[in-house]
């Protein structure tokens, strides 16, 4: 009974202790300067997708966004944002058969102070998918969430910069 105590106890820690040792890390935490919190994001609506996105690394990072733009310490200015669907390729009949989705945007960071930390810079994910004339439904759904994982792609490539360039 005692042994059985025991392996619940140190099988977990030992896990813990494997994950600490081989630098692993939640998923959307990025390791930034602590003297660019908090941080306020300006150029994007308050429900905007890529903000909410950006909301969130941030905070996985402990870095607080605030939404007053005099109690930041930093400003990520977002600018240039863009969204645009192209037709690829049409088939035999002239109907769509491939379209290519854009996420882009440019920011900057700059500190309260007037100070440029990053420079302003173009991010921008492409992707493309294949396009059904009988399943119509199914493909808007699909778009919906290939936007979904652009948008996250483009928050993470932001904040990718952000930490190689700090």
């Amino acid at each position: 009974m005692v042994g059985k105590k025991i392996y619940q106890w140190v099988l977990p820690l030992l896990a813990l202790a494997l994950l600490q040792g081989c630098g692993f890390q939640l998923r959307g935490a990025i390791a930034l300067p602590s003297h660019i919190a908090p941080v306020y994001i300006q150029g994007l609506g308050e429900y905007d997708d890529l903000r909410l996105e950006l909301t969130q690394i941030f905070s996985f990072s402990d870095i607080q966004v605030v939404t007053d733009p005099q109690a930041a310490a930093s400003t990520l200015k977002i600018s240039n944002r863009s969204s645009d669907r192209r037709v690829l390729s049409v088939d035999g009949n002239g109907n769509v058969a491939e379209y290519e989705l854009h996420e882009g945007a440019r920011f900057s960071l700059v500190a309260t102070d007037g100070t440029v930390l990053v420079e302003a810079q173009p991010v921008n994910t492409i992707t493309t998918y294949l396009n059904s004339e009988t399943e119509v439904l199914g493909k808007q759904q699909e778009e919906g969430s290939l936007r979904r994982d652009l948008r996250r792609d483009l928050a993470s490539q932001i904040m990718r910069r952000l930490q190689a360039q700090l």
